[in-house]
């Protein structure tokens, strides 16, 4: 990330003016997510639609295995062995710089996974931007885009919300691509507020996960106000593998109402960033909150 970041600084907008990156004016977002009827208070803008199945499986609330991590587009080799074992062994995945190729698709259709993209824009005609795949259908996901004020070009975040088994709460995951160049942190602090805008009537279990791009003390200052705001707690590491850039790291898991069981900073050639693994289980207050809840909510039909 860190040579990439120095490399782009003199060519940026060459680049990004060539003719094989579209960005559209119109809702563009792919999807194989549940959309239910309700939708959110807030986040309803690029609402994702269109869902292969309707199933209303749930995660477990012992075992909710979840994966972060930039793809970079799939352009390291080895990018689809590596993601493929990560499939097998995870509940959801948030992914940033997603490509919806053939390859990706194919890979996702392979091991079953649901997925509900975000599209940011339109790469020599695929779709790019955020993913959220799951072992289960999202019941409902939407999202929104931010303009990176010097390249011009999209950066998207997605929120979706779970069914968790025996539970009567959902549990909300937030997918974010952080803008990354810009003179100050007035963009990418408008871009935190508009995902706590989005999500801070959500009273369950929440994980805010993503490539932040909070590569500075200013932007992870933003961050950090993010996550006391919404009453999240972050992860520690003794041996902190995570993709770091001048020093801070910019991929990050927060998560609300979760006990950690296990975490791991996988260290790969096949992105310029290492994924983040991170195991939970519902804690137990919370579950002791929805058996309370049950009788309650069917007192009349029981």
């Amino acid at each position: 990330m860190l040579n990439r970041f120095k490399s782009l600084l003199p060519i940026l907008l060459p680049l990004i003016l060539t003719s094989c990156v579209n960005v559209d004016t119109k809702s563009d977002d792919v999807s194989h997510a549940f959309h239910d009827e309700q939708k959110p208070e807030v986040c309803q803008a690029h609402t994702v639609v269109n869902n292969k199945s309707s199933d209303k499986k749930g995660l477990d609330p012992e075992n909710i295995s979840i994966l972060n991590w930039n793809i970079y587009k799939g352009n390291n080799d080895g990018w689809q062995k590596d993601l493929t074992s990560f499939a097998q062994s995870h509940d959801v995945m948030t992914i940033q710089e997603a490509y919806l190729d053939d390859k990706l698709s194919g890979l996702l259709e392979t091991n079953n996974f649901n997925w509900a993209m975000n599209t940011a824009f339109h790469l020599n005609g695929t779709a790019a931007g955020v993913m959220t795949v799951a072992n289960s259908n999202a019941i409902q996901s939407c999202g929104f885009q931010n303009i990176e004020p010097i390249i011009r070009v999209p950066k998207a975040t997605l929120v979706s919300y779970y069914n968790i088994d025996g539970h009567d709460g959902k549990l909300l995951v937030a997918n974010i691509h952080g803008i990354n160049f810009t003179l100050g942190v007035t963009a990418y602090r408008e871009q935190l507020e508009q995902l706590f805008d989005s999500i801070q009537y959500h009273d369950g279990p929440m994980i805010v996960a993503g490539d932040f791009n909070s590569w500075s003390d200013d932007r992870m200052a933003e961050v950090m106000q993010l996550v006391e705001k919404l009453s999240m707690s972050s992860l520690e590491y003794q041996v902190n593998n995570k993709t770091h850039v001048f020093g801070n790291a910019i991929d990050h898991v927060f998560y609300r109402q979760l006990q950690p069981v296990s975490k791991k900073v996988w260290q790969v050639s096949s992105s310029d960033h290492n994924p983040i693994s991170v195991t939970f289980k519902l804690k137990p207050e919370s579950r002791l909150i929805a058996v309370r809840e049950t009788p309650e909510a069917c007192a009349d039909s029981c």
